[in-house]
């Protein structure tokens, strides 16, 4: 893959240039970015309705379940989106080809990674922001610099470098709002609609309108109703692709000033104007 044959400008980017940027690859590529959309978020709200189907206190284990199905989303968009960037079309089936050929340094990598997000997050000892803008270009370091498995540590701390860690901070830390915003708005819409049309509240007619005491209720719904959880798997779901694109493009971005892309094409453009002028 070569810099001058990338589709997209070479640039660098703010946040808001990535965030728009991946609305416009996602519009472009919307065929291929559902089809990874389905073969990911369909199973996992389908293994989350079975399993709080059948137990309670489920809470914790579904918010698992999306992580393993969201890491496998991150690496097949990458394999597939990644390579497109760089003029080079790929098929969905070629991303899981891709995938499952670095299937087994993917799966001890992403392992560590969302221990510790997972335990930093929950625990609030170091807060999973922190862990992200570290260790979350993994899948674009494995899958589309195809590095060893024994280098992508430093390959992650050369990302880091130059400002690039504090730069992916504020950047994880955005993307998390932007994220959260959007799945409550997805939420909110959902039960609304299953409300109006169907009769079937998910949240908040129960809880406004149940004679039991509120707390009692809310419990109930965040941990054991397969309706709420599912729902609420969705609707993460939902703006998942353009956020995970957004996180693409910041890694893009990243390397744009790390290696000087734009200045690099700036020098050959000049090179190939003196030689006509001569």
């Amino acid at each position: 893959m070569k810099v001058e044959e990338c589709i997209v400008s070479v640039e660098r980017r703010t946040f808001g240039g990535c965030l728009d940027l991946a609305f416009v690859f996602g519009r472009e590529f919307a065929g291929p970015l559902f089809r990874l959309w389905l073969l990911c978020a369909i199973p996992s709200c389908a293994v989350v309705w079975l399993i709080v189907s059948r137990t309670t206190d489920m809470l914790i284990p579904s918010i698992m379940v999306f992580m393993f199905f969201s890491a496998i989303f991150n690496s097949l968009l990458v394999a597939c989106m990644g390579p497109q960037v760089f003029g080079v079309p790929i098929s969905v089936r070629a991303a899981v080809r891709a995938w499952r050929h670095r299937f087994w340094g993917w799966l001890l990598l992403t392992f560590v990674t969302r221990v510790f997000q997972f335990l930093s997050g929950f625990c609030l000892i170091f807060p999973s922001v922190f862990v992200t803008a570290f260790a979350g270009h993994v899948p674009e370091v494995l899958l589309l610099e195809q590095a060893k498995l024994n280098s992508v540590i430093t390959r992650l701390n050369w990302l880091s470098g130059g400002g690039g860690y504090s730069r992916n901070v504020g950047r994880v830390a955005a993307l998390f709002a932007y994220w959260a915003v959007m799945s409550f708005g997805m939420f909110l819409l959902m039960d609304f609609l299953l409300t109006v049309l169907f009769n079937r509240p998910i949240f908040f007619g129960i809880v406004f309108e149940d004679s039991r005491d509120g707390q009692d209720v809310f419990l109930q719904l965040t941990h054991d109703d397969p309706a709420f959880l599912t729902t609420i798997q969705l609707a993460m779901w939902l703006p998942y692709p353009i956020i995970r694109l957004t996180w693409f493009f910041c890694y893009l971005d990243q390397r744009i000033r790390n290696e000087c892309w734009d200045l690099q094409l700036q020098y050959r453009a000049e090179a190939v104007r003196l030689e006509e002028l001569a």
